[in-house]
């Protein structure tokens, strides 16, 4: 890569998670925010919405109209976009030699038989779907792509539970430790998750001093946390999750119980978690009583503790991080490095 900073626009800059992208970008030294665009916040200038350093706050807001020619200013567009635009977005931007890193789910899943089912509409280039990197930086097997994310032309940035549970269930799968039928996730996330957008369920007067499942039986992360578990484990995993709204503005936290196969011993399973996450990457192995939303909240890591029950031959795995940074945001700067070949994201 050449000395000189490498262009990024954003697209969907006044949603949570684009945002947080527009602060990162901003604050890394190999990027240059070359552009942005969002209808809510069309007009403006970015600095009036978002604290970013002084040399990109003038920079205007465009139109979502205006997102293909804002992108073409730059060397990648992250799309921070529902499903549904960057399904139509994507292929546009490829086809101006524009690289991709997409936030939402448009490309996370490989069968687009699967996408009126999970995401309600039919996938408009069902063709990228085999192209795209699935980009779980510390998961590797989770994606098919032999380059990885380094010369990927589409990355599709994994959901923020998903990653949670990926991270806490991998090495279990990939030993062979686990019945890979076996797997449960309770999720529980803030309110940030769900967006910027106004609905009932999400007003104060709803969520403050209350809990409640949702999207039972039919989340769409459901089936990338199979398909990445699949690929990791080479088996055909199958996992029950439920989603939960917790009172809080951010960070999530994941509960993953499975049944251990007694292929490595119970005493062995905490060893496999400091074995497959290195100190140098964003996941910290601690104990399970260690793993709460007020350690991750505001920083990119995710931290992990497992705990195997020789007695009941079973095993459970907290996972917590924050939704918008390291399920979000800061993992897509990661991907963002590793395509272009930038230094990878510092932590702080």
């Amino acid at each position: 890569m050449s000395a000189s900073k490498v262009p990024v626009s954003i697209l969907g800059v006044s949603g949570f998670a684009g945002s947080e992208l527009a602060r990162l970008v901003a604050e890394h030294a190999s990027l240059s925010l070359a552009g942005v665009a969002a209808d809510r916040w069309q007009g403006s200038k970015l600095g009036d919405r978002v604290r970013v350093p002084a040399s990109v706050g003038k920079l205007p807001v465009a139109p979502m109209s205006d997102a293909v020619a804002v992108a073409r200013q730059s060397e990648v567009a992250l799309l921070a976009t529902p499903a549904e635009v960057s399904a139509k977005l994507a292929p546009e931007l490829l086809s101006h030699g524009v690289r991709v890193v997409d936030l939402s789910g448009a490309f996370r899943l490989e069968d687009p038989a699967a996408y009126p089912r999970w995401y309600g509409f039919e996938h408009p280039a069902p063709e990228l779907l085999a192209e795209a990197h699935y980009g779980l930086p510390e998961v590797a097997s989770a994606s098919t792509r032999t380059g990885g994310a380094k010369d990927a032309r589409l990355i599709a940035n994994p959901g923020c539970y998903a990653t949670a549970a990926i991270l806490a269930l991998a090495p279990l799968v990939e030993a062979g430790a686990i019945d890979p039928a076996s797997m449960y996730v309770d999720g529980k996330s803030g309110v940030s998750g769900a967006g910027r957008k106004v609905e009932e369920r999400l007003l104060f007067m709803e969520v403050d001093e209350n809990l409640s499942a949702y999207r039972v039986g039919n989340h769409q992360h459901t089936p990338e946390i199979e398909q990445a578990l699949s690929r990791a484990g080479r088996v055909r995993a199958s996992v029950t999750f439920v989603p939960h709204l917790l009172p809080v503005r951010r960070g999530l936290l994941v509960t993953a119980f499975a049944r251990l196969s007694g292929a490595v011993p119970h005493d062995q399973i905490e060893a496999l978690f400091r074995r497959a996450y290195a100190p140098a990457d964003l996941v910290e192995v601690r104990a399970p009583e260690d793993v709460t939303l007020a350690q991750v909240a505001y920083t990119p890591y995710a931290r992990l503790g497992v705990r195997a029950d020789a007695e009941r031959g079973s095993v459970v795995v907290t996972s917590a991080l924050d939704n918008l940074l390291k399920g979000a945001a800061s993992q897509a700067l990661q991907n963002l490095c590793a395509m272009i070949g930038a230094p990878p994201l510092s932590p702080h």
